[in-house]
């Protein structure tokens, strides 16, 4: 005889399907990147572009405009260092849209249904960057401010924390200083470390200055903690750093809104930064502190234009600065198109020349400057690192690289995959303060 299942086990397997729908990844409401695009790489089917519309929808409800292409992507981070980046844009039923990268990379979006929304989502490995441009049926959009982004893990040398039975030297905040004579009207916040070693110290203390001095003294591969382990280790002398950062404009100054200086200050590459530094900032660090006046024990290190600015200090102020760190540094061209020298009846006035050297000439200057100067030149940059109009960072570093060799100058240039930030910069800061402060004798 042929027994039915009794009620209470069809109810059992009922809810048991019920429940295997819920927690199916594919069916219950995405969550995450990977999640979303498990979706997309599933079979089309109108359930599954209706999730990943409502999921994107909801993260972009605050944005007015998707069409421009301007709007920003989405990152989640994998435990790899890498992630998936997201991207959602609005356009005509039918269009189609693509992204473009540099190193001829693209992805076609794709639409979710009729909608007139498109979406892709795309896994990165570590050590990766893309800078893209929305494409709409051939006519390719500009590229917008949050059009970059990319994925980089490197890990901290054991200077970089902080370490038992190391004495701490002591980080002051100094009162926020206004320019009265380089930069009239400009406000800065800057901090002064001072070692715990430096009053038993019987010889003046070294110098370093940090463009962008806030993020350096604060946060991850803090400069400090590097300083603290290094000069207790006795790897390196006894060093004052002061941290710096750009100077603004307070609002109302010139307009409703702050208005940075940074750019005015870091990439315009005259000796007015440097003697700025020397006849504003540093006489109050100089009139508290026992500091060095050779050049040869002055730093400058910075980032991107913050480390173009550093070898700026140097090349024109060799007599106040003689060492220089730069992380990722904007060895670019940020002249705009109609900056360069006009040509009148086929002729280039000579006078024309100097105003329009930006950081890109630096490896012509290098090459033709004799005899050399009396710099020391630590370059760091990763092969991820910008390519836009004002040039290929990457590239630049290693034309400056070539240049520094080419000369005869002492120099070290650190090659990574990282991108544009400071990132690499501070995890190798431990090995760039020590090459730095080595004589020949040492090494």
């Amino acid at each position: 005889m042929r027994l039915s299942p009794r009620p209470s086990t069809v109810l059992l397997s009922v809810w048991a399907g019920v429940m295997l729908c819920l927690i199916n990844p594919l069916t219950a409401a995405p969550q995450t990147l990977q999640e979303v695009s498990e979706l997309l790489q599933a079979p089309v089917s109108q359930a599954n572009q209706k999730q990943v519309l409502e999921f994107f929808k909801k993260k972009y409800q605050k944005e007015k405009d998707l069409t421009k292409g301007d709007q920003k992507y989405l990152i989640q981070k994998t435990d790899d260092g890498g992630g998936y980046a997201g991207w959602f844009f609005k356009a005509q039923p039918g269009d189609q849209v693509v992204i473009f990268a540099e190193k001829g990379r693209s992805w076609p979006m794709i639409e979710l249904g009729d909608t007139g929304y498109f979406a892709r989502v795309e896994r990165f490995p570590n050590f990766s960057s893309v800078h893209y441009r929305y494409d709409v049926n051939g006519d390719r959009l500009p590229a917008g401010k949050n059009s970059r982004f990319g994925f980089e893990s490197y890990e901290w040398k054991p200077e970089s924390v902080k370490q038992p039975g190391v004495p701490e030297g002591k980080l002051t905040k100094m009162p926020a200083f206004e320019s009265q004579k380089h930069y009239p009207g400009t406000v800065r916040d800057w901090w002064v470390y001072v070692p715990a070693q430096y009053k038993e110290s019987k010889t003046p203390a070294k110098l370093i200055v940090f463009a962008d001095g806030g993020g350096y003294c604060h946060n991850d591969g803090n400069a400090t903690i590097v300083l603290d382990n290094l000069i207790h280790a006795k790897k390196i002398p006894v060093t004052i750093a002061v941290f710096i950062n750009p100077g603004v404009f307070p609002a109302g100054t010139k307009g409703k809104q702050e208005v940075r200086n940074r750019s005015n200050e870091y990439d315009t590459c005259t000796a007015q930064y440097a003697t700025f530094l020397d006849e504003e900032m540093l006489p109050i660090v100089r009139k508290e502190y026992r500091i060095s006046d050779k050049p040869e024990d002055h730093i400058f290190c910075g980032a991107s234009s913050g480390g173009s600015c550093a070898f700026t200090a140097a090349w024109h102020r060799n007599d106040l600065f003689g060492k220089v760190i730069s992380f990722v540094g904007s060895f670019c061209d940020f002249r705009g198109i109609d900056d360069y020298p006009s040509r009148e009846k086929n002729t280039l006035p000579l006078d024309q020349f100097g105003p329009w050297k930006t950081a890109h000439d630096y490896p012509g200057l290098i090459r033709k400057q004799y005899p050399q100067k009396k710099i020391k030149v630590f370059l760091q940059d990763g092969d991820n690192d910008l390519d836009n109009k004002l040039g290929n960072w990457f590239l630049n570093n290693e034309r400056m690289a070539a240049a520094l060799a080419y000369s005869g100058y002492e120099y070290w240039f650190v090659e990574g995959h990282g991108m544009h930030s400071s990132r690499h910069g501070k995890a190798v800061l431990p090995e760039a303060l020590v090459w730095i402060w080595q004589s020949d004798s040492e090494k």
